[in-house]
C-alpha cells in the first residue's frame, strides 16, 4: 500500500491579511507556485501518492487550483468542514482514507523536511504519533514542546510568553500518525492536535515522540515571513524544485534593470529604465518606465506606473500603484486595491482589498473598512493613539470576554474613559463610569459590584480587566489582537447599551478593602504621605472608618514624621507603599513578607502566586493558586498600596511596627534586567533550563534552587530584557547568586 497523508488547508490566514482577505492562504504564490504546491511536492519525493486535503476558506478556490492533484502525480481527494472542527477534527474527517501510518502537513507552511527519515524514526521508536520539530530564535507565535533524552515528549506549552519559553524546539505542524490516532479525537467540538489530542496522549502515558527536522521549516504566518520564505527560496535554503529567472513570455525593454535574485512571469511587461532587484513580478503584470521593485512580491495582473516606487511589499491580484506613488517596507495592497498618483504609504500600512488611496495622500495607518492595525501592548495595557483605536479594542473586549456590565475609570485621562465608556455601550455593554480613580480601586469595584470586567484609563493607554478584577492574560490580549486584525467584532449600536455615572465608587472600593472588623478604636498614631490627593483623600476616610483617632495625611513635600507616628508612602499610582517610623523603613522584602504573615493569620492559606518570596513558605506551606476568595486577597495585596496599608495599620492594634516584625524570616531579594536581542529571550531561557542540575521548577520563567537561596529568571513580556531576582538569606549570597546568572546570560548571548 502507497504512502498517504493529509494537508491541512483550511485557514483563513488572518496575520496575513490583507493578502488572504479573498485568497485562501494555501494558495498565497511563492515563485508563481501556491504554497501549498510545494507540501504536495515534497510528499510526492518521498513516494506519498495518496493525498487528502482538508479545506474550509474559500475551498472552491483550492479545488479550481489544484483539482485532481494530475499536475503534480498524485491522486487528490478533498474534505470539506462545514464549520470549523479543529486540525484534529478536520483530519479525521479523512478517516476512511487513511488504513496505515499516514503524514499530516499544514497546507500554509514551507519545509523540505526528509519526511522518509522521520517515518524511519516514527518507526523505530514505535510511536502513536511522531510530531517533527524545528529549532527556532523567536518561538513565541508556535507551540513549544519538551523531550527528553530519548526523543519521547513530556510537555507541550502553546503558543508561551517568554516567561515560559523552556524549550526553543517548536511544532512544525508536521505528523506523523498511527490511525489508532482516531480513538483519541473527539467526534464533537474542535479539538485541536497541539492544545488538545497530544496532551491528552501524554497525560495517558502513550508514545509521543519528537522528531527534530535539520531541514528548512517556515510558518508562513504573517507578511515578513512570507516575504523571507521567497528569498530563502532563491538563495537555495529550502531543498525543493522552484521557478526562477526571466520567464520566455515576459516582455522586458533593453534598458531594464534585472538585479539579484528574481522571478518575472509569463506575460509580464516591463518599461524603459525600469529596476528590478530581488523581486518576484507575476505573470500579466506591467511595470511602467523608470519604475523601481526592490525586495518585493507582485501577484499576477497588478501594475505599477512611470517613476512609482515599490519596496519590501506585497501587491495582490489585479492591484495597481500609480505614477510616482511610494510604498515603504512592509506595505500591502489587497486585490484590486490602488494607491494614487504621488502617494505616499509609510512602513506597514495595509490597503484592504478594493480600496483606494487618494493621488497625493500620505498614509500611516491601514486603509480598511474602519480597522486599524494591531494594538501596542506594554505592562500599563494598550496604547490608544487614535479613536479608532479605543473603539476597536473595546468591541474587541467585548467579543472576547462576553461583557454586558462593565465599569471604567481613569487617572487624569477623563476623555479616554469618556471614550472607552462610549464605545462599550455601543458594543451593547451596560457601562458604569467611576470617574477620577487608580487601576486598584477599579479592580476591587468590579469583584465588589460583581461586573464583568472593564478598563482603566491612564495618559494614552487602556489597561483591560477580566471578571476577577485583574488585567487580563496574555492569551486574553491576543485573542483581542485577532478580533481587531479579522474585524471580528460585534457591529456598533447594533445592541447598544447605557452610560451611567456610579457615584458611590469611593464608598464601594473602601468597604471592599477595609479589615471586617472596624468596631474597635485605633490609637496608634499614623501619617499617609502621597503626591495623589485621591489617595490622600480614600486613606484618611478608610483609616477613620476603622477608628483611627490620631491621622494625617500630606503630600510629600511635608513628609515629616514624629517620633510617635508610623509612616505610609503611597507611590502616585496607588500600586505599592512604604512603611516606616523614625528609626526605621521596612524594606520591601518585609513589606512583603508582613502582609503575608497578616493575611495568613486572616484566611489560613498562602498561594505560590508570583513574586511571592520563597522566605514565606518559613511562614506557612504555599498552596496552588485558584480563583477563591483567599487568592484574589492576597493578588490584590500585590498590585494595591491602600489594601496593605489598612492591614498594617489594623494589624498596629496588637502592637507598634518593630513587635509585628521581630518574627519574620530573614531574607534579602536582588533584582537585575539584563538587555538582550528579543531573539536571544527564548534562547536564554532554553539553555538555562537545559543545562542545570539543580532542583528548579518552570511557570513564570525559571526558578533554580541553589542551597538556601533561590534564583529566578525571567524574560521580559514586551522589551529585549531578561529579569533575574535572586533571593537568600544574606545579601552576599543574593548578590552571589545575581552575579552568576547575569554572567551565564551575558555568555550565553556572547556566542552569537
Amino acid at each position: 500500500m502507497s504512502l498517504q497523508a493529509i494537508i491541512m488547508a483550511g485557514g483563513e490566514g488572518v496575520r496575513l491579511r490583507p493578502l488572504t482577505s479573498h485568497t485562501p492562504k494555501p494558495l498565497c504564490p511563492l515563485l508563481g507556485e501556491p504554497v501549498m504546491g510545494y507540501a504536495v511536492k515534497l510528499l510526492k519525493a518521498h513516494g506519498v501518492s495518496d493525498i487528502g486535503a482538508t479545506l474550509w476558506f474559500q475551498p472552491q478556490k483550492i479545488r479550481r487550483a489544484f483539482h485532481k492533484g494530475e499536475r503534480y502525480g498524485v491522486k487528490l481527494k478533498y474534505f470539506e468542514e462545514k464549520e470549523p472542527v479543529g486540525t484534529a477534527g478536520s483530519v479525521k474527517l479523512a478517516k476512511k482514507l487513511l488504513s496505515d501510518t499516514f503524514f499530516v502537513l499544514s497546507g500554509d507552511g514551507l519545509t523540505d523536511c526528509d519526511l522518509t527519515e522521520a517515518m524511519r524514526f516514527h518507526k523505530e521508536k514505535k510511536a502513536l504519533a511522531t510530531l517533527v520539530l524545528k529549532r527556532v530564535s523567536i518561538p513565541l507565535p508556535y507551540g513549544v514542546v519538551l523531550t527528553d533524552g530519548d526523543s519521547r515528549v513530556i510537555r507541550f506549552i502553546e503558543k508561551p510568553d517568554w516567561k515560559r519559553v523552556f524549550s526553543n524546539l517548536v511544532n512544525t505542524g508536521v505528523y506523523i500518525l498511527e490511525p489508532d490516532i482516531f480513538d483519541y479525537i473527539p467526534d464533537t467540538g474542535t479539538p485541536d492536535f497541539g492544545k488538545d489530542v497530544f496532551p491528552a496522549l501524554l497525560s495517558g502515558g502513550l508514545p509521543v515522540y519528537g522528531y527534530e527536522t535539520e531541514g528548512y521549516w517556515c510558518d508562513v504566518g504573517d507578511q515578513r515571513a512570507y516575504l523571507q520564505a521567497q528569498t530563502d527560496l532563491f538563495q537555495g535554503k529550502v531543498q525543493l524544485p522552484h521557478a526562477s529567472g526571466i520567464h520566455e513570455n515576459a516582455q522586458l525593454a533593453p534598458s531594464v534593470k534585472v538585479e539579484g535574485d528574481c522571478f518575472i512571469g509569463d506575460g509580464a511587461i516591463i518599461g524603459p529604465g525600469a529596476v528590478i532587484r530581488n523581486a518576484v513580478i507575476g505573470s500579466r503584470a506591467y511595470i511602467g518606465p523608470g519604475a523601481v521593485i526592490e525586495n518585493s512580491c507582485l501577484w499576477q495582473d497588478t501594475a505599477v506606473q512611470e517613476k512609482a516606487r515599490i519596496s519590501g511589499s506585497v501587491l495582490c491580484d489585479g492591484a495597481a500603484v500609480r505614477q510616482g506613488a511610494e510604498l515603504s517596507d512592509g506595505c500591502a495592497l489587497g486585490q484590486r486595491a490602488s494607491v494614487g498618483a504621488f502617494a505616499l504609504l509609510r512602513p506597514g500600512v495595509k490597503v484592504w482589498p478594493h480600496f483606494r488611496v487618494a493621488p497625493g495622500a500620505v498614509v500611516s495607518q491601514n486603509v480598511t473598512s474602519g480597522d486599524w492595525s494591531a494594538p501596542l501592548w506594554t505592562a500599563g495595557g494598550a496604547v490608544c493613539d487614535t479613536a479608532e483605536s479605543v473603539c476597536a479594542l473595546c468591541r474587541a473586549y467585548a467579543r472576547v470576554t462576553g461583557a454586558k456590565r462593565v465599569i471604567v475609570g481613569h487617572s487624569g485621562s477623563e476623555a479616554l474613559e469618556t471614550l472607552a465608556g462610549g464605545a462599550f455601550s455601543a458594543a451593547g455593554a451596560e457601562t458604569y463610569t467611576a470617574g477620577e480613580s487608580s487601576a486598584a480601586m477599579l479592580g476591587a469595584l468590579i469583584r465588589a459590584l460583581r461586573m464583568d470586567g472593564g478598563a482603566f484609563a491612564s495618559g494614552q493607554t487602556l489597561l483591560f480587566f477580566d471578571s476577577f478584577g485583574f488585567p487580563l492574560s496574555a492569551k486574553q490580549t491576543a485573542a483581542m489582537d485577532t478580533c481587531v486584525l479579522r474585524q471580528d467584532t460585534p457591529a456598533a449600536f447594533a445592541h447598544p447599551g447605557s452610560v451611567i455615572p456610579f457615584y458611590g465608587a469611593e464608598e464601594v472600593y473602601l468597604a471592599s478593602i477595609l479589615p471586617s472588623d472596624t468596631a474597635r478604636p485605633l490609637f496608634s498614631p499614623l501619617a499617609v504621605f502621597s503626591d495623589n490627593a485621591f489617595l490622600r483623600q480614600w486613606a484618611e476616610a478608610g483609616l477613620r472608618r476603622m477608628g483611627a483617632r490620631d491621622v494625617r495625611c500630606a503630600p510629600m513635600e511635608n513628609m515629616d514624621l514624629r517620633p510617635v507616628e508610623t509612616g505610609f508612602l503611597l507611590s502616585p499610582d496607588g500600586k505599592d507603599v512604604t512603611v516606616f517610623t523614625v528609626s526605621h523603613t521596612l524594606t520591601q522584602e518585609q513589606k512583603t513578607l508582613l502582609v503575608l504573615a497578616l493575611l495568613f493569620q486572616q484566611n489560613g492559606k498562602l498561594y505560590d502566586l508570583p513574586g511571592v518570596p520563597r522566605a514565606t513558605e518559613r511562614i506557612a506551606p504555599l498552596a496552588l493558586p485558584d480563583h477563591g476568595k483567599e487568592c484574589i486577597a492576597q493578588c490584590a495585596a500585590e498590585i494595591d498600596g491602600l489594601f496593605s496599608l489598612f492591614l498594617i495599620a489594623d494589624a498596629l492594634r496588637e502592637g507598634p511596627l518593630e513587635a509585628l516584625l521581630k518574627d519574620l524570616p530573614e531574607t534579602h531579594i536582588l533584582a537585575e534586567e539584563i538587555v538582550c536581542g528579543a531573539r536571544d529571550k527564548g534562547r536564554i531561557l532554553h539553555q538555562l533550563c537545559s543545562q542545570t542540575d539543580l532542583p528548579h521548577t518552570l511557570g513564570e520563567g525559571l526558578r533554580v534552587k541553589h542551597g538556601a537561596g533561590y534564583a529566578t529568571i525571567v524574560p521580559d513580556a514586551y522589551r529585549s530584557l531578561v529579569h533575574i531576582t535572586s533571593e537568600a538569606v544574606s545579601s552576599e549570597f543574593a548578590q552571589e547568586l545575581c552575579d552568576f546568572y547575569s554572567n551565564r546570560i551575558r555568555e550565553i548571548t556572547a556566542k552569537e
